[in-house]
């Protein structure tokens, strides 16, 4: 059974998917800034200058992306039949995983452009370099079948993203001593060590132990007569820990900005934010 999976082809409705996710989000971003809807969700963003409004709304999407991502990667992490066998972990094709993937790298796909669009407000170098990187690695995996279960697991990640974007969200509100927009930050700061930290060094974790009991306890490499496997399956192993690598650096980040929000002292004690 795994052998005819192994040789199943890039399936096409995959790169319908994509397009249609690249299209979809580009739409949706542009009709809900076009209708002013988030003007109904912060009483404060219609006085935004326009590069503000951009990245408001660009948050906005971000929700509605990670709400569809998280769902993706219960399903392909839970109900998933490869979960047990490393041999399908690696080279599995599943379906419904690539059409999740190629939602979500038509999203990032959309998301870089703007970042590059608008580097003054929001491309930052390690967003830039992160969406890169995983519409990189869910392309390459879904054309070639290697490695999109562990793929398919990092879209839970997309957990924390909520609350980083309520965060912005509530930093426009102009209340920064309220509890919720600090125990928003709470909540920002372990969703994103439980799912973003301590899951992906599981994933990894899992992913290397599965690369070795192949390699060297089944004998994979020596047995394997399709020689792209040997380059790509390395290659998408190390973008999977260069991902893991930026999340660390950003959880860094968000450390100490929680941190501060939790020692700011409110206006009543101070004159000084």
């Amino acid at each position: 059974n795994a052998q005819k999976i192994m040789g199943q082809r890039y399936p096409p409705h995959a790169l319908v998917v994509y397009t249609a996710s690249v299209l979809f989000w580009a739409f949706l971003t542009r009709a809900w800034r076009a209708l002013g809807l988030s003007s109904y969700l912060n009483r404060e963003y219609s006085g935004l200058p326009n590069h503000q409004k951009i990245l408001f709304n660009s948050h906005v999407i971000s929700n509605l992306h990670a709400l569809a991502a998280i769902y993706g990667g219960l399903v392909c992490y839970v109900c998933d039949d490869a979960l047990n066998d490393p041999m399908l972990m690696a080279f599995n094709d599943s379906p419904a995983r690539d059409t999740y993937l190629m939602i979500t790298a038509g999203y990032l796909s959309h998301d870089l452009i703007l970042c590059l669009y608008n580097q003054d407000t929001f491309g930052d170098a390690l967003t830039i370099m992160h969406h890169a990187l995983i519409v990189v690695a869910f392309i390459t995996g879904t054309v070639v079948h290697i490695g999109t279960f562990y793929m398919a697991s990092f879209l839970v990640n997309e957990v924390s993203t909520i609350f980083y974007n309520f965060n912005h969200f509530l930093a426009k509100s102009k209340d920064k001593h309220a509890a919720y927009y600090k125990a928003n930050g709470l909540m920002l700061a372990l969703t994103f060590l439980v799912f973003r930290i301590c899951f992906n060094f599981y994933n990894l974790y899992l992913m290397g132990w599965n690369w070795y009991t192949l390699a060297y306890k089944r004998d994979m490499w020596r047995t394997e007569t399709d020689t792209t496997r040997h380059v790509l399956a390395p290659f998408l192993s190390l973008l999977a820990v260069g991902h893991v690598v930026i999340n660390v650096i950003w959880f860094f980040f968000i450390c100490k900005a929680v941190a501060r929000k939790l020692w700011r002292r409110s206006p009543e004690k101070t004159h000084v934010e």
